[in-house]
């Protein structure tokens, strides 16, 4: 299970991969620094296979509704 701190990235699937209305902007868990993998997962479960996708330096199109429902969030603190 990913950590609420761990950093994401931005990805949307490359035009011709999918149509244009399935251009999402994903949000998947930052692998670690000593692994490559062969794919990436988004938090919604879509598996991204390297070439398919473009890595986003800011969110671009609609984002995924199903990630940001799955990105891990920080407990919330009861104010006193």
């Amino acid at each position: 299970m990913p950590e609420v701190n761990q950093p994401v990235l931005l990805v949307r699937l490359r035009p011709g991969v999918v149509g244009e209305t399935q251009r999402a902007c994903h949000l998947v868990p930052t692998p670690p620094n000593d692994v490559m993998p062969t794919s990436l997962v988004a938090y919604c479960g879509l598996v991204i296979q390297p070439g398919t996708a473009d890595l986003l330096s800011a969110p671009d199109g609609m984002p995924c509704v199903s990630c940001l429902l799955r990105i891990p969030l920080a407990p919330v603190k009861e104010i006193q």
